[in-house]
């Protein structure tokens, strides 16, 4: 079977063309914009941006048939482009500063939240969706980060 070069992905034949490549269509059209804007917001390069939100997009054009029987799939496309991005960090990609602070002392999907409304003004209800989660999941992580008292030295003597 022929395979994609770029992707490592067995490559597609019209014969496969389906119902399923338009459902691909329609939610890549409607995520790339949204997904740049997340990856843009925790890398500082492009070129790492173009990366990470085109394998995302790859790997879920290519396990399409499957995604569509995972329980969420927008939470499962989001795990894989956050994967995507923390991939690209760890190959020495630069993080940009901001973001990187977040993300270290958050948990990931908390630090997703507020990245997402906080700093790329998404709506909770968008943010939720963009996550593959359940509005009162975002606003949860919201509540719990403005609980988390600052790090120690960052604290002022009483």
């Amino acid at each position: 079977m022929p395979v994609d070069f770029a992707l490592g992905l067995p490559a597609r034949g019209v014969s496969s063309l389906a119902v399923t490549d338009l459902g691909f269509s329609a939610f890549a059209e409607r995520n790339q914009p949204r997904y740049t804007r997340y990856a843009s917001a925790r890398l500082s390069r492009d070129a790492d941006v173009q990366v990470a939100v085109h394998l995302t997009f790859g790997l879920a054009g290519g396990n399409w048939s499957w995604l569509l029987s995972q329980p969420v799939l927008a939470a499962t496309v989001w795990a894989e482009l956050r994967h995507q991005v923390e991939v690209r960090l760890a190959k020495g990609a630069a993080p940009d500063n901001d973001a990187a602070a977040l993300y270290e002392v958050l948990p990931r999907a908390k630090a997703d939240s507020v990245l997402l409304c906080h700093r790329l003004h998404f709506d909770v209800d968008s943010a939720a969706e963009l996550m593959g989660v359940e509005p009162p999941a975002v606003e949860a992580s919201l509540r719990a980060v403005k609980r988390t008292p600052p790090p120690l030295a960052e604290r002022k003597d009483s």
